[in-house]
């Protein structure tokens, strides 16, 4: 009789971790009704800075042009200065404004820092897709999973949680990395 992994090729071993080399950590889930608070702030903060960059840059004469519209927020896209507000945000503070002030944050299932690649990908393709038509559709699919993730968070394989979970409620378990 062999012992616990003779005669097996590395294929056929079990692959499991030892202790303490992964830890997993607990989140509560935002919902939508948090994330909807937080994104009509971010909104009101991209219109301020809308009107203090664009109001400034370009004249008055301009502003009904099709620049100014591209420039500025509306129902299918939050802009050039939106969309490098939830990018820049999102990448280096994993939250915007509005997350901040209700306390919730973006992460990832391996728990690694958010990348550009992760960020871009969900702030412009993701998010771009759960606004289509200006209808907000991919927001919606949030009320129906038990991990509260919109459209664009199934796609960029991300969470919005809560900094500081509350209860047990709706919580997740993301692996954070490796212990040393």
């Amino acid at each position: 009789m062999t012992g616990y992994g003779e005669n097996m090729t590395p294929e056929q071993e079990p692959a499991v971790a030892p202790p303490d080399e992964t830890k997993l950590t607990k989140y509560r889930a935002a919902g939508f009704w948090i994330r909807l608070l937080a994104f009509l702030i971010d909104l009101m903060v991209i219109a301020g800075l809308n009107a203090i960059i664009w109001g400034s840059l370009l004249p008055i004469a301009t502003q009904p042009s099709f620049l100014y519209q591209v420039l500025h927020t509306n129902i299918l896209f939050l802009g050039l200065t939106g969309a490098a507000y939830f990018i820049l945000m999102t990448r280096y503070f994993q939250q915007t404004l509005g997350k901040m002030i209700v306390g919730i944050k973006v992460v990832q299932r391996s728990g690694e820092p958010l990348s550009w690649i992760t960020v871009i990908f969900r702030e412009l393709v993701a998010r771009s897709l759960s606004q289509i038509m200006g209808l907000y559709l991919g927001y919606m699919v949030c009320w129906f999973n038990a991990e509260k993730r919109c459209a664009h968070d199934f796609l960029s394989d991300t969470w919005v949680v809560y900094e500081n979970p509350m209860g047990d409620s709706h919580c997740i378990l993301i692996e954070t990395g490796q212990v040393t």
